[in-house]
């Protein structure tokens, strides 16, 4: 297969904090998706060649467009090199506050872009009051309001980050990679910690989620993403939209939104739901 340019295709970029995601889009569908490790050392040059690489396995060299949404400064201007290099077209930088929706949020700008992605597809999919919780390097819950304004939400640690606090506060307790198990009681120490992680996790998700209900008034849906978000969801007590792709979803409407002006959302106001 000749390496091209297909038309209609989006390379959509998620920088976080532990790893980089990224998708392919070829006529509104996502074909391919890799991940790689966040590393503030690397180069735009060492990033650049294994993209170049996914892209070649995917069967071409280019895209039409990159849309980037980064929660690491050091490495934006690294990766909108990349995205140049490997776009015909623009590269699109996602940054609240805009998209067609207003952020109750202050700065507005502080909010991070993969946040603000999710809450954006999260209304696209719901178009309600909708609670977006994801779970990976940290665990998010944030509220949308029924109009389709972002009204904050509630930043706590992921499951890795609390058993890495215990391993480093404490003298004899030993990092144990963190498992979402159902017991109630560890009968050794490692698997105490995990029970520990496990249900501190569901735990405050489930208040987080009933206390933002009680603030909109309404018991809306609950739309849930990340690393951990498969593990997560048959441990709450209450139903959830799984959506993987959310943040990437979040990232291909910004981008139809930057490249074609269609508005995401309905007029966007400060009330709840």
């Amino acid at each position: 297969m000749a390496l091209g340019v297909p038309l209609d295709s989006l390379l959509a970029i998620d920088v976080g904090n532990t790893h980089i995601k990224l998708g392919l889009r070829q006529d509104g569908q996502w074909t391919h998706e890799w991940r790689m490790s966040t590393d503030v050392r690397r180069t735009a040059d060492e990033y650049r060649q294994p993209l170049k690489g996914f892209l070649a396995e995917a069967g071409f060299d280019m895209v039409d467009n990159v849309v980037l949404a980064s929660v690491v400064p050091l490495l934006t201007p690294a990766f909108i090199r990349v995205g140049e290099a490997l776009s015909e077209g623009r590269v699109l930088e996602v940054a609240p506050p805009g998209f067609g929706m207003e952020v109750s949020y202050t700065p507005p700008e502080s909010l991070g872009a993969d946040r603000f992605a999710n809450a954006l597809a999260a209304y696209a999919l719901c178009r309600q009051a909708v609670v977006v919780v994801d779970v990976g390097t940290t665990t998010t819950v944030d509220a949308v309001s029924a109009v389709g304004c972002f009204l904050g939400g509630a930043i706590a640690p992921g499951p890795h980050f609390m058993a890495q606090a215990l391993a480093e506060g404490t003298a004899q307790l030993p990092m144990i990679p963190p498992s979402l198990i159902e017991a109630a009681l560890g009968s050794a120490t490692h698997e105490a910690i995990q029970v520990g992680v496990a249900q501190t996790l569901v735990g405050s998700v489930d208040r987080l989620v009933r206390r933002t209900w009680r603030l909109l008034g309404v018991e809306c849906p609950v739309v849930l993403t990340g690393g951990w978000g498969a593990r997560l969801a048959p441990l709450l007590d209450f139903p959830v939209h799984l959506v993987p792709r959310l943040t990437l979803d979040g990232l291909a409407l910004c981008a139809d939104y930057l490249l074609a002006g269609r508005p995401l959302a309905r007029s966007a106001g400060t009330g709840g739901g």
